[in-house]
């Protein structure tokens, strides 16, 4: 059946496909001699009824193909299919994946093909302007690269620069109104206190520009960077306690722990609603993993105390007691602590 699954999908058959997949063909079939998935044919070939079809089946839209390590969206890039683009970024497809031997992401792809319209779509998605290739160009190297050799379609090139052009001057603008975000990020306690009383959003989030900030709410930014005071006046002002930040898919309180701050963990661990249990996208840690394995005991000691749960496994396979064991000894008063806390 995967034989006749390629197939169909090649011949952009999408109703044979459709009975194939109802009658059990795997969506995820990958043929051998490309080393492509169904779904990364049919996005390639720019067929937007199978690939949606392939969707609708379960088809996986985040593997990688097994000679270059692209991922359908860029083979997407390549077909020129804005609405293939679209289906597979609202399947959950990662915008800035990485090709594991040219680095290009899905914007450079897009950028290198001349299809600015599926350009301006990423770049509106977020899509990160900071990113390099494995061959040592940045982004904007490379389309400067494009624009030298390029004689055909270079209108094309030139109406993806206005793309470009454009989403700089606004993240150039939205870190500009974007004053609570900085007085936080300052430290500047009476600024924020001066900002919020006047209404500013206490949840807004920075823009993606390859930053330490990318995405964050103040909030997260002064849990991590141990503004304590700031963190008090942002609470009452009912900022969100559990919001996540993309990168690490982390929480206000992993902030808080991964670097020591006691006195924000109490503050958030106190706080309606806090989910002490929060498993990080990165390595599945919660955030009392992220205490111990820093050595952050009476951050751990707070957490426990506030009922974390001491059953949750990272991504390693690891509990807190385990890196109780391994990061102060399995005689260690804190170990102890967590070992007789499990057994209750």
């Amino acid at each position: 059946m995967s034989a006749d699954l390629i197939a169909a999908v090649r011949d952009r058959d999408t109703a044979n496909v459709a009975g194939l997949l109802s009658a059990g063909a795997d969506p995820s079939t990958r043929e051998a001699a490309s080393g492509l998935t169904v779904l990364m044919i049919a996005a390639g070939q720019a067929d937007a009824p199978t690939v949606r079809a392939l969707i609708g089946a379960g088809a996986d839209v985040h593997t990688a193909d097994t000679r270059a390590g692209a991922t359908a969206l860029h083979k997407a890039c390549q077909g020129g299919s804005l609405d293939v683009v679209r289906a597979l970024v609202e399947a959950g497809a990662f915008v800035d994946a990485v090709a594991p031997t040219t680095g290009h992401t899905a914007l450079m792809d897009a950028l290198w093909y001349k299809y600015p319209d599926i350009a301006e779509y990423l770049l509106a998605k977020g899509a990160s302007l900071k990113v390099y290739t494995h061959y040592g160009f940045s982004l904007e190297q490379h389309f400067a690269y494009e624009l030298n050799v390029n004689t055909f379609g270079k209108d094309k090139l030139l109406k993806a620069e206005e793309h470009l052009n454009a989403r700089r001057e606004s993240d150039e603008a939205a870190v500009s109104r974007q004053e609570l975000m900085a007085a936080t990020a300052e430290g500047d306690t009476e600024r924020v206190r001066k900002l919020l009383h006047e209404g500013a959003e206490v949840d807004e989030r920075a823009p993606f520009l390859g930053g330490f900030n990318d995405w964050h709410t103040p909030l997260l930014v002064a849990s991590r960077d141990g503004h304590g005071e700031i963190v008090a006046l942002l609470l009452a002002a009912g900022a969100d306690v559990n919001a996540v930040e993309p990168t690490f898919g982390a929480v206000p309180l992993h902030k808080a722990v991964y670097n020591g701050h006691a006195d924000i963990t109490a503050q958030l661990v106190a706080r309606p609603g806090i989910d002490l249990d929060f498993q990080g996208a990165t390595n599945g840690y919660t955030p009392l993993h992220d205490a111990l394995w820093h050595g952050y005991e009476e951050c751990v000691r707070i957490l426990v105390g506030a009922g974390a749960r001491l059953d949750l496994v990272g991504h390693d396979g690891k509990t807190p007691l385990d890196l109780a064991v391994e990061v102060f000894g399995a005689d260690h008063a804190l170990t102890a602590l967590i070992r007789d806390t499990d057994g209750k």
